[in-house]
């Protein structure tokens, strides 16, 4: 067989092929055109926030050897407006009193044999050092958004008899059947609530740990009684729910909670994701309680944000829980694509409030002592390590503050991400994310706003939300470049 024919045709057809240019963005177009209408107006924003959930919030206060010093240092660098920007504090109502695996204890000490007994609290004024955490975010952020959250009612008031596996509310529709399919659990034990209704009593205990927290000085802006109804991770404090199910600890719990705290929002219902959670609230709507809860929440785990929430009277939705959960530390910003990377995350966090009308965005914990990527700040004893991540959400939140609207903003570039937000005293927001590998000249057009200057502010591998220049904005407009693979947020007065 002739090889040397064959290799010839390759050598000649090589010769013709002209050899890369090592600029790639020769003769490609990298302008943008922006363009902001503050006329059409979206949701209100709530903020950026984190968890000190499942005793977590004791590494933050000294478990492993964090210094008084440090413990101040990291709750500001979490929660101060000048840092990171966050306002949101989700904590966890704890549900077993004697719970030995780390988590949150429960306020009820004792429970009766029925819903009618005498129920014993007990209030130890730290909540596995949630109290503290709160106090603490709160000296940095004073407008701090407290999410009080249960994972489960306690053992005694669900058909499993226990606050783990799953189950039902005794209560609810499907407490008193004794099909373990249906009470959504492993259990194949009979149901324990023998027809007796415990949803007011369970209502009752999570306004009690509201008012523990009042007691302590601390607002609770928000109640929920659900995480992850759609999902029995059988091992942890869990309590199962459908949109109907939900209906009917919501018919108790609304008018209860604004009996006792007028001003306090109820959430609906932690969903593991947008899908599931939208999935409750069709029926939730279907069963006729759509006006039983203030926010829509859900978690991102299980599907992403697609399209706004099927609420029906214009509740605001919440992203209340979220990380990799299965990595390594990675404190990056973007060097493999990896989900953890914080880069990534300007773009969950874009997507949420763009394609979702989501109001805020919150990580699962704020610190951690690991080797694992749960956290938006590492400790390893009296040492802390911040995560990329941190500056992704503060490349929104500390310049899109709480109370500010979203209004239309329009970009050109399908690899450009832009949102724009106008907080509450006239100052503008807008953050700009860059996934393209070359820089892009952003020209943008404000359209309805007084604004004559700006700040620019970036976040790449080489800087975190870093002050990089001044510039005027004239007859409503200017353009600057926004660097590959960057978020610059652009601060306009």
């Amino acid at each position: 067989m002739e090889y040397l024919p064959f290799l010839g045709v390759l050598a000649v057809a090589a010769a013709d092929v002209a050899p890369a240019s090592l600029n790639y963005t020769n003769g490609v177009d990298t302008t943008v055109s922006i363009t902001v209408n503050s006329f059409v107006k979206y949701q209100e924003m709530i903020g950026g926030g984190c968890s000190g959930a499942f005793g977590v919030a004791c590494d933050q206060f000294g478990r492993n050897g964090l210094s008084p010093a440090n413990q101040q240092t990291v709750t500001e660098t979490l929660f101060s407006e000048n840092i990171g920007g966050l306002s949101v504090l989700r904590n966890d109502i704890g549900s077993n009193s004697s719970s030995t695996d780390g988590s949150v204890f429960s306020i009820l000490d004792q429970c009766p044999s029925s819903p009618n007994g005498t129920f014993s609290y007990k209030w130890d004024g730290n909540d596995t050092c949630q109290v503290e955490l709160s106090k603490t975010a709160l000296k940095y952020n004073p407008n701090l958004f407290v999410y009080a959250d249960a994972w489960s009612a306690p053992g005694c008031m669900k058909n499993v008899g226990t606050d783990d596996d799953g189950g039902l509310l005794c209560g609810v529709r499907g407490s008193y059947d004794n099909n373990a399919a249906r009470n959504q659990s492993e259990s194949s034990a009979p149901s324990q609530c023998k027809n007796t209704d415990w949803r007011q009593a369970y209502v009752d205990y999570l306004l009690q740990y509201v008012k523990y927290y009042q007691q302590e000085g601390i607002k609770v802006s928000m109640l929920g009684a659900y995480n992850e109804p759609d999902f029995n991770p059988v091992t942890y404090a869990s309590m199962m729910s459908d949109g109907f199910q939900a209906k009917d600890l919501l018919e108790v719990l609304y008018p209860s909670a604004k009996k006792a705290f007028p001003d306090m929002k109820v959430a609906c219902c932690d969903g593991t994701g947008a899908r599931q959670q939208r999935d409750i609230l069709y029926e939730l709507n279907k069963a006729g309680g759509g006006n039983l809860y203030d926010v829509a929440t859900w978690h991102n785990y299980q599907s992403n944000p697609e399209r706004p929430f099927n609420v029906v009277n214009g509740q605001p939705n919440l992203q209340t829980e979220w990380a990799d959960g299965t990595g390594a530390w990675n404190a990056n910003w973007d060097i493999t694509g990896q989900l953890a990377e914080g880069f990534q995350w300007a773009l969950y966090i874009h997507n949420a409030m763009v394609n979702s009308d989501t109001s805020g965005y919150v990580h699962w914990w704020c610190s951690q002592q690991t080797n694992g990527d749960n956290a938006l700040i590492r400790l390893q004893n009296n040492s802390y390590y911040v995560a990329a991540r941190l500056w992704a959400f503060a490349g929104y939140f500390r310049f899109a503050r709480p109370g500010a609207v979203r209004v239309q903003a329009d970009s050109n570039v399908e690899e450009v991400y832009v949102s724009a937000w106008v907080n509450t005293n006239g100052t503008v927001a807008v953050p700009v994310v860059n996934a393209a590998r070359f820089a892009y000249e952003v020209s943008l057009d404000l359209q309805g706003l007084n604004v004559t200057r700006g700040t620019a502010y970036l976040t790449d591998n080489a800087h975190n939300v870093t002050k990089v220049e001044e510039f005027a904005v004239i007859g409503g407009k200017f353009t600057r470049s926004v660097e590959a693979r960057a978020m610059k947020t652009f601060f306009l007065q």
